[in-house]
């Protein structure tokens, strides 16, 4: 690990403790054992550490690997669901940390969230990811609804906002009410939901 991740990693894992992110300095380079001279020289300040922190643990945490969703293949039944299980997967993974062992992403995400929503460009950054599901989507809904897997008379926007709906939803459980798995609740919530879209003669 560089030294600019280790500081990152360290002030991070101070916030976790102190839950805030009221971490000065002086706590940084004891943390880290780097002179606070030594910190200046990757960071011209303490909101920079933030920024950065921020962007990397809360701001691509919101993103997606869309290659991995890109992959998943099969009839349309399968592809919705196995992409939201990707989706799913992704989430309770987390962001990659090499020194804070143990730690379930959700207390990383309520620690950064003020942070996140003050950082530049937040919304425009969610939107474009909201964008780049429901295209991805309607993408698989069009061709279920071409191959007679998924109901022709709802329009495919309407599918795909009601599937990004269903993820919301079990999101916020997971992140608020600390359901245990996000995968296990969606499975009944994915059946019905199935069952509400599918081609019926």
């Amino acid at each position: 690990m560089n030294t600019k991740q280790l500081i990152l990693e360290k002030t991070l894992k101070l916030m976790i403790e102190k839950q805030n992110s009221l971490v000065s300095i002086r706590e940084i380079s004891a943390a880290t054992g780097i002179a606070i001279g030594g910190i200046y020289h990757y960071f011209s300040n303490k909101d920079e550490i933030y920024d950065e922190i921020t962007e990397r643990y809360f701001i691509n945490y919101i993103k997606f690997n869309t290659d991995n969703l890109l992959q998943i293949k099969g009839n349309a039944k399968d592809k919705i669901h196995d992409v939201l299980v990707e989706m799913f997967k992704q989430k309770q993974r987390g962001i990659e940390l090499e020194t804070i062992e143990n730690v379930d992403y959700r207390i990383i995400i309520d620690v950064l969230t003020a942070n996140g929503f003050a950082y530049e460009n937040s919304e425009e950054i969610y939107r474009s990811v909201m964008k780049e599901l429901m295209e991805i989507f309607a993408e698989i809904i069009r061709e279920g609804q071409k191959n007679r897997q998924l109901r022709q008379d709802i329009p495919t926007e309407d599918i795909a906002e009601s599937l990004i709906l269903m993820y919301l939803g079990i999101l916020y459980q997971w992140d608020i009410y600390w359901i245990d798995d996000m995968i296990s609740a969606f499975e009944y919530s994915f059946e019905l939901e199935w069952e509400k879209i599918r081609f019926k003669e």
